[in-house]
């Protein structure tokens, strides 16, 4: 019976070569159910993979997926600086993206604060605002009467005045009121 492992050879004997073999596509980046942004980021990246790989033709490649050869490249070159940074032996690449991110981070820290600064004082302004002015009618006027026009603008439209009766006085009641002449015994 053979063993599954070939004995380590002498450096003195020259080795077999290994036999050459195709490295499948992992099965975690090809499989479905990925939706939103991590379902864009796996099908590029089985784009960029594919044209790499030699599998496709850009041409193919961007023929089938339907997006333009400036973008396929743009992403080419995203992936492959991504992919440099990422197999670094130093961590210099990772202080750059660590630096910067923060960076970010202090700046986004920096605006927060001076938004809330901001914030404070424009409820202290609506605070003093709101003593300072008390409540009351929002029109100020006659009510809402309309102004009238003057005796050189032309006939107003209101009528004129009428002049009305005024009653002539009631009789004196006579049992409240006595006369000089009367006498009642």
């Amino acid at each position: 019976m053979k063993s599954a492992r070939q004995p380590v050879s002498s450096p003195n004997k020259t080795s077999p070569k290994r036999r050459h073999r195709p490295r499948p596509t992992p099965k975690w980046l090809k499989a479905p159910g990925a939706d939103g942004p991590e379902g864009v980021a796996q099908r590029r990246c089985l784009l960029v993979l594919s044209v790499l790989s030699g599998e496709q033709p850009v041409t193919d490649a961007i023929e089938t997926t339907g997006v333009s050869r400036q973008l396929y490249y743009q992403l080419e070159e995203r992936a492959l600086k991504a992919m440099m940074r990422a197999l670094l032996p130093s961590a210099e690449g990772r202080e750059e993206v660590e630096t910067s991110l923060a960076g970010q981070v202090q700046s986004l820290q920096a605006r927060v604060q001076q938004l809330e600064t901001e914030k404070r004082r424009a409820e202290r302004l609506l605070l003093l605002t709101r003593k300072l002015v008390r409540p009351g009618p929002v029109k100020v006027g006659r009510g809402g009467r309309k102004p009238r026009a003057s005796a050189a603008a032309g006939r107003s439209g209101s009528r004129p005045a009428r002049m009305t009766k005024v009653p002539p006085p009631s009789p004196p009641d006579e049992t409240s009121a006595t006369t000089p002449g009367d006498a009642t015994p």
